[in-house]
C-alpha cells in the first residue's frame, strides 16, 4: 500500500492515479457513502470538469448527459486498448465493451423525458457491459432519487472496468486494484515456495538412492 501513497497523482501501470486524501474509519453506512460519493465525484471532476460535489452529486448526473459521455469514453478506451494489445484476448473475454455507440441528448432537461431516456441509454449500456443486476440502478434511483446508493455502487464498478483498460480511477478502486496486487503478489511468493520445497524434497530422495549399495554388492567393512 506504500507504493500506492509514494505514487498519487502519477500514472502506475495502466491507471491513472488522482491526488490523495486522509483517509478514515466510517462509523455508519452514510458515512461511507457519503465517502464514496466524495471519491465519485473528485474523479468526474477529474475526467470533465463538471463542478459536481457531493451536495449536488445527484443533480449533476441527473439528465444522464454526464453518464453517457463516460460509457462512451470507456467504450473508445476499450478500443484503443485492444489496438494496443491485440494478444491479451483474455482479458477482452471476461471484460468485454459492447462496441455500439450509446446515444444521449446533450439538451436534456432535469425530469424530463429526454433526461429519463439518457439515464435509461446509460443502463442498457451497463447490462450489456456484464453488470451484474445487483449493481445496476433504475432511471428512478437517480432522476427521482430513489436510491442513491445504486447509483454510486454501479458507477464504481463502471470505474473498474474502465480502470482496466488505461482510465482514471477513483480513489477506492485504486486502492481495490493494489490490494489485489499485492495479494497475486503474495499468492505468486507461495506457489515459488511451494515449487522450491519440492525440489529440495526431490533431491533429498536423490541422496538417499546414491548412499545406498548396488544390488549385488557386498558393503565395504
Amino acid at each position: 500500500m506504500g507504493e500506492l501513497l509514494e505514487n498519487y497523482g502519477l500514472q502506475t501501470g495502466s491507471v491513472m492515479l488522482l491526488e490523495p486524501r486522509a483517509l478514515r474509519p466510517f462509523k455508519t453506512s452514510e458515512e461511507y457513502l457519503y465517502a464514496m460519493k466524495e471519491d465519485l465525484a473528485e474523479w468526474l471532476n477529474g475526467l470533465y470538469s463538471l463542478n459536481i460535489t457531493v451536495d449536488c452529486f445527484m443533480d449533476k448526473l441527473e439528465t444522464g448527459v454526464a453518464l453517457c459521455e463516460h460509457a462512451n469514453k470507456v467504450r473508445k478506451a476499450a478500443q484503443d486498448y485492444k489496438a494496443r494489445h491485440p494478444n491479451k484476448k483474455k482479458l477482452f473475454t471476461l471484460y468485454d465493451v459492447p462496441d455500439e455507440h450509446v446515444p444521449w441528448r446533450q439538451d436534456a432537461k432535469p425530469g424530463t423525458f429526454f433526461a429519463r431516456d439518457n439515464v435509461h441509454n446509460f443502463i442498457s449500456w451497463c447490462r450489456k457491459l456484464g453488470i451484474i443486476d445487483c449493481l445496476l440502478f433504475e432511471t428512478e434511483d437517480l432522476v427521482a432519487r430513489k436510491n442513491e446508493k445504486s447509483v454510486v455502487l454501479c458507477l464504481l464498478e463502471v470505474a473498474r472496468r474502465g480502470a482496466r483498460f488505461g482510465m482514471a480511477a477513483p480513489l477506492l478502486v485504486q486502492f481495490e486494484r493494489e490490494i489485489d496486487r499485492d495479494i497475486a503478489k503474495d499468492q505468486r511468493q507461495e506457489i515459488k515456495i511451494q515449487d522450491s520445497g519440492d525440489v529440495f524434497a526431490a533431491c533429498d530422495v536423490d541422496g538417499c538412492a546414491s548412499d545406498t549399495q548396488p544390488a549385488g554388492r557386498e558393503p565395504v567393512v
